[in-house]
């Protein structure tokens, strides 16, 4: 069993982490990418991003400018931004300190590296933060992390939640970034890095590159680990593992296992060229929901024995 609290803070921590590395890719692409343009493409494809990762309407209440600079500030070192990278790894961090009873030491090291990374201030000053060997710090970060998590950290309930928040928060981004290039005449290779898959897809498909084939592998190559439906079937094999511990377990169980058997059994190629873009937002409306029944109800005690909470009697110190 685990507290209901070491669940929350791991789910979370799962998804954080995978947040801060796709922003970091994100913001190194475009940049790279921005090389290339004219300077009026190049406001275009940072107004992009931005909407990309749904905080447009934050980034327009403080910043009169798209451009590179104020962008990559809002989405790196913006501390009143919730959603920049210095922020969630400050969030990623404080999650980790809840729950280091239930962590190997290794991985509480390694995420306070990375926090340090942001504590020295030299790091991420606008203009440094335009660097890309800042964004590929980040993401040695993240991925060192990661090896931990996957050869240091037990197979227990702690485990499984950190998965399941990571593999949810991935299939989302993922999900996300085909829907807002699906109307745009993007260069494929641009998606594909955006979610880390170039590589894969070509050993894959060669260099046939339609939007449709490239959103089929996404959505449902079962041999490439960061397609969605890869990371239902982690997410799912992990709830299974928690069995009933709590009602939203149970139902997140089966909102898992239903997209999953759309994804494995349903045609998506047919589907993606007659119903496009309403695939995808269905997609992501499905993962979304997934996410939020996760987050408002699996980490209840009330609704279920599996989950532990301590209480406290009031004015004693004590352990009711």
């Amino acid at each position: 069993m685990i507290l209901a609290r070491y669940a929350e803070s791991l789910f979370w921590a799962g998804r954080q982490l995978e947040r801060i590395e796709s922003t970091a890719r994100l913001v190194d692409l475009t940049g790279r990418n921005a090389m290339h343009h004219s300077l009026g493409e190049v406001a275009t494809e940072w107004r992009h991003l931005v909407e990309l990762v749904g905080l447009d309407q934050a980034f327009d209440e403080h910043y009169a400018v798209t451009d590179a600079v104020s962008v990559t500030d809002f989405l790196f070192d913006d501390p009143e931004n919730p959603g920049s990278v210095c922020s969630v790894v400050g969030q990623l961090r404080e999650n980790v300190r809840t729950a280091r009873d239930r962590l190997p030491v290794e991985l509480w090291e390694e995420v306070n590296r990375l926090h340090l990374t942001f504590a020295n201030r030299q790091y991420v000053h606008p203009v440094v933060a335009q660097d890309p060997e800042i964004h590929a710090t980040v993401r040695r970060h993240c991925q060192a992390i990661s090896g931990v998590v996957e050869e240091a950290m037990p197979r227990d309930e702690g485990h499984a939640f950190l998965v399941i928040g990571r593999n949810l928060e991935r299939a989302t981004w993922c999900t996300r970034a085909l829907r807002f290039s699906w109307d745009r005449e993007d260069d494929p290779a641009t998606l594909l890095r955006s979610v880390a898959a170039l590589q894969a897809y070509r050993r894959h498909a060669g260099y046939v590159a339609d939007r449709v084939s490239i959103a089929a592998y996404l959505l449902g190559e079962p041999k490439m680990p960061r397609s969605v439906l890869t990371c239902v079937e982690r997410a799912e094999h992990r709830l299974d593992d928690l069995g009933t511990s709590s009602r939203g377990i149970v139902v997140a169980r089966r909102l898992a296992g239903r997209l999953r058997s759309d994804l494995q059994y349903g045609d998506i190629p047919a589907d993606l060229e007659t119903r496009g873009v309403d695939v995808l937002l269905g997609i992501e409306a499905d993962l979304l929901r997934l996410g939020r029944v996760m987050a408002d109800q699996a980490f209840d005690p009330a609704q279920g024995v599996g989950l532990q909470t301590t209480f406290v009697r009031p004015g004693t110190g004590e352990e009711a």
